[in-house]
């Protein structure tokens, strides 16, 4: 704005109204210029300082043990054996370099802390701020593999994913997709928790968990066709192209080649919920008459 000022003033007093408005135009095409560099290098410091972040694994690490600790004490302070081993095998496969039992008295010292609450809000403030949508699918992937490893999800366990999903600064469509791909595969909870572990997360980190309780299950043939719009994150009222341009942004965003570099067992998990996308498509065109 100040070069346009400035040539508008100029312009004025070498040639009246019309000095001014040329002026004006010239004024305006070096500010033009002007605000796309500094656009170019606060992007480029951007990158730079979101490719410093993801090049430390300790970033991530910490971040997933902070958030999987969040969901776990929002359902009554307890864990599951089932929870339990799923974060330890996780863990094992998403971070081979790190040592097993370190990692896991880790995850305890966070279970332990008083104010998990304030430890996930900011750990989501920087996922949200640095991390790209395929980043932030990939962690709600594994909370809420997280939450449904004994075949169950229970209410204050996705509430508090769906808290994370809009700390993480990601809209409400794509989290109940995302949800819908890991809850539209049970029917006919049975069981549920029982017992709870009220002495808290302590001793040998193979001793903080309730081994009682658990769920059952019946699997069933896929999700229903009103699903496969939600997994699409479209309306079953959209026309065919809309629909599949749906299809291309929901298949890009679960690409599994976008989340390569945080690890194989997180690609591997990329690669099914991308072919949930797949499978969500070919059952609303076959619904449809689509080619």
């Amino acid at each position: 704005m100040i070069y346009t000022i400035i040539f508008s003033i100029i312009g004025l007093y070498l040639g009246g109204l019309g000095g001014a408005f040329g002026g004006f135009l010239i004024g305006s095409l070096f500010d033009s210029i002007r605000n796309g560099r500094r656009a170019r290098k606060a992007q480029e410091a951007f990158n730079e300082s979101r490719q410093q972040y993801y090049n430390d694994p300790q970033q991530f690490e910490d971040q997933v043990l902070t958030l999987i600790a969040y969901v776990a004490k929002a359902d009554n302070n307890r864990l599951l054996q089932s929870e339990f081993d799923f974060c330890k095998q996780y863990f094992q496969k998403t971070f081979p370099h790190s040592d097993i039992s370190e990692l896991m008295l880790k995850f305890r010292d966070i279970l332990n802390a008083s104010d998990t609450a304030s430890a996930c809000q900011e750990a989501c403030s920087k996922i949200s701020q640095y991390a790209t949508i395929h980043e932030k699918m990939a962690i709600l992937q594994c909370l809420f593999g997280f939450a449904t490893a004994d075949g169950n999800a229970h209410q204050q366990e996705l509430e508090a994913i769906h808290r994370i999903a809009n700390w993480c600064g990601v809209n409400d469509l794509t989290y109940e997709a995302l949800k819908m791909m890991y809850t539209s595969s049970y029917s006919n909870y049975g069981g549920g928790y029982s017992g709870s572990y009220g002495g808290g997360y302590s001793g040998g980190y193979g001793g903080y968990y309730d081994q009682s309780g658990g769920s059952s299950y019946t699997p069933r043939s896929g999700p229903s066709l009103d699903d496969c719009y939600k997994i699409l994150e479209v309306s079953p009222n959209a026309t065919d192209e809309e629909v599949k341009k749906a299809y291309r942004v929901a298949a890009m965003k679960h690409h599994p080649d976008k989340v390569s570099h945080l690890g194989e067992d997180v690609r591997k998990q990329a690669e099914e919920k991308f072919a949930k996308v797949n499978e969500a498509y070919d059952k609303i065109k076959a619904a449809r008459g689509m080619k």
